[in-house]
């Protein structure tokens, strides 16, 4: 009796565990989701009024532009490999095609 009784709190205490984990994993994600777009509108504030977009100043989105770096580099080798869209598609894929 007392074993089946263990055997039930046991499968309890799993699934409040699993639902524990499942509540977690789909914040980490919703973060992240909120972390690019808020990524992308910090671009759009930076780059927009280097490119006509009048959202900041072009003076403060130049003091700005040392935090995009990374951002820049991946911007310009997207550029220059522009035509090739195919070989973007399978080095994303990974490996040496």
């Amino acid at each position: 009796m007392f074993k089946r009784v263990y055997n039930v709190l046991r499968e309890f205490v799993n699934f409040v565990r699993g639902v524990n984990q499942a509540i977690i994993e789909e914040s980490v994600g919703a973060l992240e989701l909120e972390h690019m777009e808020l990524e992308a509108a910090f671009l759009t504030l930076v780059m927009g009024s280097l490119t006509g977009v009048k959202t900041i100043p072009t003076l403060l989105s130049l003091e700005l532009l040392e935090p995009l770096k990374d951002e820049l580099k991946v911007l310009t080798s997207r550029a220059v490999k522009g035509k090739d869209v195919l070989g973007d598609l399978m080095s994303s894929l990974g490996g040496e095609w």
